[in-house]
């Protein structure tokens, strides 16, 4: 795709704001295995991201121990989803990698001291939202399908995961990614057509010059 910007004409990738639409919360995962090589281009992809200072303030906890993925979708409530009628299985657990976004703390720290000296905003979960961000586009453009969740207990999570007790490194969410099940398939046409009835417009998110 190329536009004109100040007279200029440029290029852009044209699928872009095809793949901002076509992501989709999924709640409903294959155990077919992720082929190794697409499994490390999603991840690639996903460490290039903004961060605070180029600290780089996250990390990517992968997940494929079947009996680890088990305990990880209990500490986010599994059964939950079930109970509400969002999934018809034990999605989190069924698929075959959870990815777990991390903030580290102390490496922001580590640049800029003390978050309550020098710091305005947590950036160290802001910038672990970018990995997720990428992380889930980078699925879906390969083919693949991925859900954010962030109703974790995380005591548990850090427990599972052997994350330091210093509490310096944050789980930010649960991310499952694998081959999307049909099996829920028309719940998921249905949520879709939802989405795109309830999501806001931009006359009501976008502001120009003031509020």
């Amino acid at each position: 795709m190329r536009t004109e910007c100040g007279g200029r004409e440029m290029a852009f990738p044209s699928s872009i704001g095809a793949l901002l639409r076509k992501r989709r919360q999924v709640y409903g995962f294959k155990s077919e295995p992720i082929p190794e090589r697409l499994l490390m281009t999603i991840l690639e992809d996903a460490i290039h991201v903004p961060s605070a200072g180029f600290t780089q303030d996250f990390e990517l906890v992968v997940v494929k121990n079947a009996s680890t993925r088990r305990a990880l979708a209990e500490a986010a409530h599994e059964s939950g989803y079930v109970k509400l009628g969002l999934s018809k299985s034990d999605f989190i657990s069924t698929a075959p990698v959870i990815v777990i976004p991390c903030a580290n703390k102390k490496r922001y720290e580590h640049k800029y001291g003390t978050a309550e000296d020098s710091s305005r905003l947590p950036w160290w979960l802001i910038d672990a939202g970018f990995a997720s961000l990428a992380l889930i586009l980078s699925a879906f453009e390969h083919g693949l399908a991925a859900s954010f969740l962030g109703a974790l207990d995380d005591d548990k999570v850090a427990g599972i995961l052997n994350l330091p007790k210093d509490r310096t490194v944050i789980p930010l969410a649960l991310v499952p990614i694998g081959f999307k099940s049909l099996e829920d398939k028309a719940e998921w046409d249905e949520r879709s057509k939802k989405v795109g009835r309830d999501r806001r417009s931009l006359h009501d998110i976008v502001h120009w010059d003031k509020w």
